[in-house]
């Protein structure tokens, strides 16, 4: 049972009620003599089009809301002018597009949270999500088809829940309050990298019937053709021995000890080591890629409905959405050249350097005999989506009763063929040599060369699969390799839902009305997975015509990737797998829908084969309140939401028999957990044009599953096991959170507001750190006998290869320590057509957010914000007539920490303050059609990646710009 709000939850509340109340108070006495020049102080509304349009909608919503909120409207031309919703919605304070994301997906995080902590609504309304390992992919839905996008940062009584940082609801107009006529839209979109062009078409049509019936509905379709270039340096080791020696790196090498005597712990040793400046050896970038992320496809999204007035009282609807986005042709292309294997000869070219972090490191070496691998990866994907909504409102002047049913179905499908052909490291030598720098942090200084020259050769076969601990590798007799390798995902995400509102209005008192729901909701996510092998592929098969120059060694990273390997062969796919398929099967073989045969020992296979089943019941008591406090109008709500959760987990737990084969036991898994949200939201209107509003209130968001695998699985290593729990077990973590926010309205259309807000997280989840867990005394229920630490190392009393077998085990718990998250949100919009002539046309939007965490981990470690950057602000500037418009908007984020899963938890892997320019023009043709032009990352801005200093860097992302030409008309 989940059932927290306790004393300070309530006390908190209390105290932002009372702050708005003397707030009033004091306002009200100042301003008492002043009261009959208030009507002549009323702001006046304007009505504007385009992009003024737009911001002007944006205030209007956010004023008329009861809590925290921001929000964006279509300009008035049926666009948001962004690339995509992610893009669109990031312009808004708080939110940071995850630049992270491939293939344009477009996840976002919200208010010092990753997106995985918010909830994405449809019309307020629940729907099935087409997520697979992360948050919603934004990209999936072409925005041509929505009026507006609220982010509702303090949810009510009334909201979905689950939405511990906010909630994304995705607005389609109704039929009843569109205009009659049609839209249509013809783009083209150009991505300067790759010279990659698309286009786009859009439809709608809007017709009522009679004034009391209405339908419409809109069409759109995107091709998509772009790709991302990245260099990447995976790893920094050793210099092995074979490292050139100098004067410069004896240095930093301990001399080897006298006698045989190995070298102490902590050290490196060479025989012609001086440890005159250190003794723990240098790194270098010893693991580096050139990599092509190419994405094509087509997006289909459309939207449709109709609305009856039967009388005065009663409407009734149906509404519907459908999105499809189609990558069939993603494709990675990837280069890699490593120099890890111990017979590789490393000849340091630069100096050594030595950074904070007590680590010595080199950036600049020639190498020979290193492993080179020529990989090619088809990656194509689906999301898909449909919900289906009927509503019905009954509305007098005393009740108004609402019903809406939902049925809503998505799905995400990854698969993932890996072909590599592998020349490595030999004792006699390879013939690879080349050079390499990392460019020290400037990545326009970066050089690898490969040799020889012209098109490499793969030696012959037959190669033969490695067995079942080696199960993506077949080898031939030189020692090369052919690897065959990826996961399949495919997620299937069901949700039907019930929901009844019935609201009571009061005339006198400070209630204006009582507000009541109820909530039926099951949601049921399935996942299927597969892990592809190399057994029985035709490894005969494989000769030199498996490889083929790149078709992107000429324009690799838009020529600003320095020195590049242009002698970049890959791997011909197509001609891959008509050569090494069909496999050829044993008994007990399972095909896989790529055609491989699936690998069981791989520890994924069970881990991404379950179901969850969530039936949801929920209740909701609010109470509106409209009223004055010493001459000051006060609006808001107060209330609680009830909601008790039954879960179902089906799932494979995957364990060994006695004779070391693995079996997979069906496995279901049940809890039950209940959770009460209270939540009070107020806003005084201290004026006519000033604002203050407080909330408190408390939310709650569930594990993602494929990301905290229900299941516990087993997996065989070399020298012993891995045991992963499974996550069935963990509960929903929650939040307290508080608002204040003060908002000037100092002109029509115009705002000023700063928000201040913290978050108390509880039951956080985080990864396994308690002793207890991580080696049990008694592990005989998972097959691996007793176990005990043997140092750090934890060990059972089964012997592998004669010696204790080494255990290594790792899960997530939710952890007791709450984590704080406090932040400040800071907007100016401005309209400035209280000017003269040429200047009443300009206007401008600054806003600014800060996010930080505190609080410490179980184990005592300072919590993180992963993938958030601390600061972040947009500048957005427009002028506009009736004739032609402009925006220009720059969009800025400082730097990052990553870290994986969905917790707070990581290293130091940080991602480089980026800026990112985009501008937008339109020209109306007549009053039909208009054109407009925009283009993103004028500034040409990368993604740059890095260990704890520039000069240490791990990734580099190149987008290029982006162009799009866009006729519109209507009809």
């Amino acid at each position: 049972m989940t059932l927290k709000i306790g004393r300070t939850t309530w006390t908190l509340m209390l105290a932002s009620t009372s702050f708005i109340a003397l707030s009033a108070s004091a306002h009200a006495q100042a301003t008492a003599g002043a009261s009959a020049a208030k009507d002549s102080e009323t702001v006046t509304e304007v009505v504007v089009t385009g992009f003024k349009k737009s911001y002007a909608d944006a205030v209007r919503m956010k004023r008329d809301s009861a809590g925290i909120t921001d929000s964006i409207s279509s300009d008035g031309l049926g666009r948001f002018p962004d690339l995509n919703v992610g893009e669109a919605i990031q312009r808004l304070p708080g939110i940071q597009i995850n630049r992270e994301a491939e293939s344009r997906n477009a996840t976002i995080n919200l208010r010092g949270l990753p997106g995985t902590y918010a909830r994405t609504t449809i019309n307020g309304q629940a729907f099935a999500e087409p997520i697979l390992d992360s948050s919603t992919p934004l990209g999936a839905f072409n925005s041509d088809i929505f009026s507006a996008i609220s982010i509702i940062k303090s949810p009510s009584a009334a909201d979905q829940s689950g939405g511990m940082s906010g909630i994304i609801d995705l607005q389609i107009a109704p039929a009843l309050g569109r205009r009659d006529g049609g839209t249509i839209k013809l783009a083209y979109e150009a991505n300067e990298l790759g010279n990659l062009n698309s286009p786009a078409m859009t439809l709608g049509y809007n017709k009522h019937i009679t004034s009391d019936l209405a339908v419409f509905g809109v069409v759109a379709y995107k091709k998509e053709k772009f790709r991302r270039d990245s260099i990447n340096f995976v790893q920094y080791t050793q210099l092995n021995a074979l490292a050139t020696p100098n004067a410069n790196l004896a240095a930093y090498y301990a001399p080897t000890p006298a006698g045989g005597a190995a070298c102490p712990s902590g050290q490196q040793c060479r025989p012609w080591g001086t440890g005159a400046k250190a003794t723990n050896g240098v790194l270098f970038p010893s693991d580096n890629r050139q990599i092509v992320k190419y994405n094509e496809g087509d997006l289909w999204t459309a939207a449709a409905g109709l609305e009856y007035r039967v009388n005065e009282a009663l409407k009734v609807g149906l509404s519907g959405f459908y999105t499809r986005r189609n990558l069939d042709k993603n494709y990675t292309d990837l280069l890699e050249v490593d120099a890890r294997p111990t017979t590789t000869a490393v000849n340091p070219a630069g100096s050594v350097f030595t950074l904070a972090d007590g680590f010595n490191y080199i950036n600049a070496f020639d190498y020979s005999n290193a492993q080179v691998n020529r990989s090619f990866r088809s990656e194509p994907t689906i999301q898909k989506t449909w919900d289906v909504s009927a509503n019905a409102e009954y509305r007098t002047d005393d009740w108004r009763l609402t019903g809406t049913l939902v049925t809503s179905k998505a799905s995400n499908n990854l698969v993932q063929t890996q072909i590599d052909v592998r020349n490595l490291a030999k004792a006699a030598g390879n013939g690879v040599s080349g050079s390499f720098f990392s460019g020290n942090g400037d990545i326009g200084k970066y050089l690898m060369s490969l040799n020889p020259s012209g098109a490499p050769t793969v030696t012959a076969g037959p190669y033969v699969w490695q067995g079942a601990g080696n199960s993506p590798t077949a080898q031939n007799a030189a020692g090369d390799q052919l690897i065959v390798a990826g996961s399949l995902g495919y997620l299937t995400n069901e949700l039907n839902s019930a929901q009844g509102d019935i609201e009571r209005y009061i005339e006198n008192g400070p209630l204006s009305s009582i507000v009541a729901g109820l909530r039926a909701e099951r949601a049921e996510f399935r996942s299927r997975g597969y892990r592809t092998s190399a057994k029985g592929v035709q490894g005969q098969n494989v000769d030199s015509s498996f490889l083929k120059l790149s078709p992107y060694a000429d324009d690799f990273f838009g020529g600003s990737g320095g020195a590049y390997a242009r002698n970049w062969y890959s791997i011909d796919y197509a001609r891959a797998v008509s050569r090494l398929q069909p496999v050829t099967t044993t008994a007990g073989d399972l095909v896989t829908p790529s055609g491989w045969i699936n690998d069981p020992t791989n520890g994924s296979y069970s881990a991404f084969n379950f179901s969850v089943k969530n039936d949801i019941t929920s209740a909701y008591l609010m109470g509106k309140v409209d009223t004055e406090v010493l001459g000051v109008r006060v609006r808001g709500n107060f209330g609680a939401r009830y909601e008790s959760t039954d879960q179902t987990i089906n799932a494979l737990n995957k364990t060994f028999d006695a004779a070391g084969n693995v079996t997979y036991t069906p496995t279901i898994y049940q809890q039950k957990y209940d959770n009460l949200l209270p939540s009070i939201m107020l806003a005084a209107d201290l004026t006519d044009t000033l604002v203050l509003r407080g909330a408190s209130y408390k939310t709650f968001v569930r594990p993602q599953p494929r990301n905290l695998s229900p299941t516990t699985s087993l997996t065989k290593t070399g020298n012993g096991f891995q045991l992963a729990y499974g996550g069935y077990d963990l509960k929903p973590y929650t939040a307290i959170s508080h608002d204040i926010s003060l908002e000037w309205y100092n002109r029509a259309n115009s705002l000023v507001s700063v928000d201040v807000y913290h978050k108390t997280i509880n039951d956080l989840v985080i990864a396994e750190n308690r002793l207890s867990r991580l080696c049990p005394a008694d592990a005989t229920a998972y097959g691996l006998g007793h176990l005990s630490l043997n140092g750090t190392t934890c060990q059972s009393d089964i012997l592998v290869n004669g010696q204790p077998a080494v255990v290594q085990i790792s899960g997530n718990y939710n952890q007791d320590k709450p984590i704080k998250v406090d932040g400040v949100e800071i907007s100016i919009q401005q309209n400035f057509d209280f000017l003269p002539g040429f200047w009443k046309n300009f206007g401008g939007v600054f806003n600014y957010s800060y996010a930080k965490i505190s609080g410490t981990y179980a184990d005592g470690t300072k919590a993180i914000l992963p993938g958030v950057s601390k600061n972040a602000f947009n500048l957005i500037g427009f002028y506009e007539t009736a004739k032609y418009g402009a925006r220009i908007v720059y969009n800025y984020r400082d730097e990052y920490i990553l870290a994986g899963g969905n917790t707070f938890t990581g290293g130091a892997s940080r991602v480089k303050a980026r800026g990112q320019l985009d501008a937008s023009l339109s020209y109306t043709l007549n009053d039909r059609f208009s054109l407009s032009f925009d283009a993103y990352n004028m500034t040409d801005q990368r993604r740059t990646q890095y260990q704890n200093v520039e000069t240490m860097p791990r990734a580099n992302d190149y987008d290029g710009r982006t162009y799009t030409l866009t006729l519109r008309g209507s009809f």
